[in-house]
């Protein structure tokens, strides 16, 4: 058998045909995307969104959202803020989010892209790590929730240097009873003085102070933290060479290729997320297209959804697996219009068969799956869109994740030592080289040097994945690392989650394995052994998780904790999972 050590698209016969397997990526800054679609395209709407009732509607040309990232980098600079500053974008996705994250970008400064619904200790640590001097934050998500009073109680306690905090009102979204409620009850809170309201900014700042920053291709443009292959927090430190690649890579893949000026996206993933910020907005403004945004798209919300897919006749649909199929299981899909949808991609977590079957036959869309990384910005591979030469429709193979995007070079290497590179249908760890491949991680050399290797002169990230290819170059994951927990697509880490545990006064010892659930796919359950003559209730566990852990990361319900008296453990004390994933696959 003959083996081919390393996948280029030159390698793969059945590369897409209208698809270039190289491409002379313009040494821009990723702001000159919404720059361009603004001097094309100023009267269009760049933004929309509406409220979960539908009472109100937040429309937002181009020529406005120029005019407030121009303003909010003013801001910045006015702030002090220089070239390579970090500032943190708490926020889900709303107007301000795009505002903030383009406006940053103008200012030569660098996005630090948070979860928000991070608790306090999770949101300082990583604004701690980042370095940020500044954070963009919601007033409140939720009658209960306020992101802006976390962000200053870490902040008054010391546990973070903010210089200031920019607070953008959730309320003009919120249907009007709930922004009602949420004024009543006083969870839109007065501000400190060293803190501002975005939409202060808007009319106190000149859109002319913007700037004019000279960014190279290798500047960082936004840090995003990912667990990596060991599952301790990193910073991501991704260029804009990395970024600006990934959106055209995307962009020449889509089939039918999109018209610029007239694309209609949604925002049906997190921003925060490599995934939604590459393929929904920064993709949705390098076409100068709407994106139809979601206040928290990860909300059980599939009415909504399905709604507005229909209403603004959306073309292009990226999501997860376990929103697929939601939306497949919805008791009134028939009733919704999907014939609008063009193209969509599933990624993140692996998309069944009978899924991408099911949806492409009820949407008419061509619907693909991709695989990639936070560390790749994220798309480094992706099922085929279009026909390869001599075919008339595109090869899709049953449980592949496609072929590497333009410019991509693939290679597998043994398990036992990653020095061998392996061939067809050989099992390994898969790695990526590319114009996409992140920068390393933010002061963190030793944990990049782990995950970089040069080879052949190239420079390569190991993804910590098993996978392989097949003779046509397709690849599969075949495993996942081996104690990852994958919830509806976000990585869960047993480690954080037992750390956090372990500081609960009343628990001695903690581990997590994830478990199959009916509807996210996979949760976590956890493992406790409390502290001797404790009267620690399963109820307390729970309201703890929810307390310290971001939603991702905690038990689904009470089901899915289990106190014992003591876990299995190795001769050197370490906790075997593997004994506690055995349990749970013989009771099943």
């Amino acid at each position: 058998m003959v083996l081919f050590e390393m996948v280029t698209p030159d390698d793969i016969p059945l590369y897409p045909e209208k698809v270039p397997k190289h491409i002379e990526y313009p040494e821009i800054p990723l702001f000159q995307f919404l720059d361009d679609a603004v001097k094309d395209f100023p009267e269009n709407d760049a933004l929309v969104l509406e409220t979960t009732s539908f009472d109100k509607i937040a429309r937002v040309r181009y020529a406005e959202l120029g005019d407030q990232t121009d303003r909010f980098a003013s801001f910045l600079v006015e702030k002090g803020i220089q070239q390579g500053d970090k500032i943190a974008v708490f926020l889900p996705n709303m107007v301000e989010f795009v505002v903030a994250y383009y406006g940053i970008l103008k200012a030569g400064a660098t996005v630090v892209s948070l979860n928000f619904q991070y608790p306090a200790s999770e949101l300082a640590g990583q604004v701690i790590q980042s370095e940020a001097r500044g954070i963009v934050c919601a007033d409140m998500i939720t009658a209960s929730a306020s992101p802006y009073e976390t962000c200053k109680a870490v902040r008054d306690e010391g546990k973070i240097p903010l210089e200031f905090i920019v607070v953008a009102s959730v309320k003009p979204y919120l249907s009007k009873i709930k922004g009602f409620l949420g004024g009543l009850m006083g969870k839109i809170s007065k501000l400190d003085s060293r803190d501002i309201y975005m939409k202060d900014i808007f009319e106190k700042y000149n859109p002319k102070g913007r700037p004019k920053v000279t960014i190279k291709p290798d500047d960082v443009a936004v840090i995003m933290f990912t667990g990596g292959t060991t599952g301790t927090p990193k910073g991501a430190m991704l260029t804009n060479r990395n970024l600006v690649s990934n959106v055209i890579q995307c962009s020449v893949w889509m089939d039918p290729a999109p018209e610029r000026g007239t694309v209609i996206g949604i925002g049906s993933l997190p921003f925060f997320h490599s995934y939604g910020a590459t393929t929904s907005m920064n993709l949705g403004i390098f076409f100068g297209g709407l994106m139809v945004l979601m206040l928290d798209p990860r909300e059980n919300r599939f009415s909504q959804i399905l709604y507005l897919l229909e209403k603004y006749k959306v073309q292009i649909f990226n999501t997860v697996p376990t929103l697929y199929m939601a939306l497949l299981n919805h008791p009134d899909l028939k009733k919704y219009d999907l014939s609008f949808l063009l193209t969509s991609t599933s990624g993140a977590a692996p998309l069944p068969v009978s899924v991408l079957q099911e949806f492409e036959a009820i949407s008419g869309a061509n619907l693909a799956e991709g695989y990639g990384l936070t560390e790749t910005s994220p798309v480094s591979h992706i099922i085929p869109m279009s026909p390869a030469p001599g075919t008339d429709t595109p090869l899709k193979k049953d449980g592949s994740v496609g072929i590497p995007v333009p410019d991509t070079e693939s290679i597998i290497l043994d398990i036992e030592t990653g020095t061998k590179q392996l061939g067809i249908d050989m099992e390994g760890e898969i790695a990526i080289s590319g114009p996409q491949v992140m920068k390393g991680y933010y002061k963190r050399p030793e944990e990049t040097a782990e995950v970089m290797r040069d080879i052949d002169g190239k420079r390569y990230f190991l993804t910590g994945d098993i996978g392989k290819y097949d003779s046509d170059f397709y690849f599969y994951i075949t495993d996942r690392k081996k104690d990852l927990i994958n919830v509806g697509g976000f990585k869960a880490y047993p480690r954080e989650i037992e750390e956090v545990l372990i500081e609960h006064p009343k628990i001695s010892n903690a581990a997590c394995i994830g478990v199959s659930h009916p509807s996210v796919g996979e949760t976590v359950k956890l493992y406790i052994v409390p502290k001797p003559n404790s009267d620690l209730t399963k109820e307390e566990i729970l309201e703890y998780s929810r307390r310290k852990l971001v939603k991702y990361k905690q038990p689904y319900d009470e089901r899915y904790i289990e106190i014992r008296s003591q876990l299995p453990l190795s001769d050197i004390g370490k906790v075997l999972r593997r004994v506690l994933k055995d349990e749970e696959r013989s009771r099943e």
